[in-house]
């Protein structure tokens, strides 16, 4: 069993080519935003689950006890330099028998801007937020918005050698809930595209609090796919379509 899964993993990973933060739908690494942009023109459409361990601490809580959840999300890169997403993550809460469901629901925009773009001799850098337009709504963070708000300037700079090519980023970030405040400061990673399968890249990244790992992958060109270990051993995965408009 163990080597039948191997080898579809193996399978998976020879088909990969994506540079995705997935979970919101927009360009990035896992947990870790980049200076990374889409193409212009380019859509997307997914959702991701989400280990009850990447979610904010204190957020998606029934009784005392943090669920998994899973988020869907719609973004579009209208111009090389901007991109834009809009995310739903789903809540559980009782309905009116009692049981406990998936019916309600986070609900927030996100925005990247890539002023300077990658050079020889310097690295892209991208400014971003993530439910941005909460705080300028009043909306309380210790109600239910304001999660996943956050502030970023990220860098990346891509390197060629005759293994492959490296990709390494780098980013502050500020988030307001108090239960993601573990992921605020200085945060980064490595990407690992090697030169005998260029759709393949690998990722490792240091999200502030722990240390992930993951692969990203695209499927018949259009189909997405992300799976993650947070810390080495919690898995999240997301999938979405892929297209471009223009």
């Amino acid at each position: 069993m163990k080597k039948i899964t191997f080898l579809i993993i193996l399978l998976i990973v020879s088909l990969l080519h994506i540079s995705a933060q997935q979970y919101t739908g927009m360009s990035g690494l896992i947990h870790v935003p980049s200076a990374e942009m889409d193409s212009a023109g380019d859509a997307r459409l997914g959702g991701h689950f989400l280990n009850k361990r990447f979610t904010p601490a204190g957020s998606f809580i029934h009784e005392g006890v943090p669920y998994h959840t899973f988020d869907c999300y719609i973004s579009i890169t209208p111009f090389r330099w901007i991109e834009l997403g809009y995310t739903t993550t789903m809540y559980k809460r009782p309905n009116k028998d009692g049981e406990l469901r998936y019916n309600q629901k986070d609900r927030y925009f996100s925005v990247k801007l890539n002023p300077l773009r990658e050079g020889r001799w310097f690295p892209a850098i991208a400014l971003g937020a993530n439910d941005f337009i909460n705080s300028h709504f009043g909306i309380d963070d210790k109600g239910a918005s304001g999660y996943f708000r956050n502030y970023y300037i990220a860098a990346t700079k891509h390197l060629t050698s005759k293994i492959g090519i490296v990709g390494m980023n780098i980013a502050y970030r500020h988030f307001f809930f108090d239960g993601s405040k573990k992921w605020n400061g200085t945060v980064g990673g490595i990407t690992f595209q090697p030169i005998f399968a260029r759709n393949m890249r690998i990722i490792t990244e240091w999200s502030g609090n722990e240390v992930n790992a993951g692969i990203d992958c695209t499927l018949w060109k259009h189909l997405l796919i992300q799976v993650s270990l947070q810390s080495g051993k919690y898995p999240s995965a997301g999938l979405c379509y892929k297209t471009n408009l223009f």
